[in-house]
């Protein structure tokens, strides 16, 4: 008769231990794993959300920059003034394809729909950008705006303080104070960061915008 191995006593208090032990280790070990890789594809879902929404207002700002100084008559209309086109109520008399740039701000108009004025807001004739505080509605140390209106929030900019570089017809770089009429080339560059939503790491996750654009006349 072939011999049985079987133990009566059946499985012992040590060896529920022991699996138990190694049953528990397991877990965590899956856990880890499992948790690392959730996270990991939240922190993509999330940069990956960012970036969209970023790149889509940098193709606003630099769709804008090229339709600056485009006069639909053929030539700069006369200044409405009282703050409709010139803001400023300076002694220009004809609109401005740049009316002011600085590092943090550039301000264009335009005559898109050829009615002999810059005052447009449907097409907007008369843009500002600017970096500026956030709001309620539009968080961060830092925010882009279009004409007052939250555009980008949670900017970080590679350079502090240098929102936009400008360059003459040569390459020449023109400072953060260009004059108007000199600048052809505008580069904007700035990143987007939001928190990591692992609760283990620290940081924030930021994507990395930039481009340039030629301006006409």
């Amino acid at each position: 008769m072939a011999r049985r191995w079987s133990d009566p006593r059946g499985v012992t208090f040590i060896e529920q231990m022991v699996a138990l032990a190694l049953g528990s280790v397991l877990m965590v070990a899956l856990y880890g794993y499992f948790r690392s890789n959730l996270y990991q594809q939240l922190a993509v879902e999330t940069k990956t959300g960012t970036l969209e929404d970023a790149r889509g207002a940098l193709d606003i700002m630099l769709r804008d920059l090229r339709h600056a100084g485009s006069w639909g008559t053929g030539k700069a209309p006369n200044e409405i003034g009282s703050g409709a086109d010139d803001p400023d109520n300076d002694a220009d008399s004809l609109c401005n394809r740049v009316y002011a740039a600085s590092a943090s701000l550039i301000h264009i108009q335009m005559d898109l729909d050829g009615n002999d004025d810059c005052a447009g807001t449907d097409p907007r004739e008369n843009i500002r950008y600017e970096l500026a505080g956030p709001t309620s509605t539009c968080p961060g140390t830092q925010v882009i705006r279009r004409n007052g209106d939250c555009l980008v929030a949670n900017v970080v900019l590679p350079i502090a303080g240098k929102l936009f570089t400008y360059f003459d017809g040569e390459g020449a770089d023109l400072g953060s104070s260009p004059a108007p009429e000199s600048i052809k080339r505008v580069r904007i560059a700035f990143s987007v960061q939001v928190k990591n939503p692992d609760p283990r790491i620290s940081g924030n996750l930021a994507s990395i915008l930039s481009s340039s654009v030629e301006l006409r006349n």
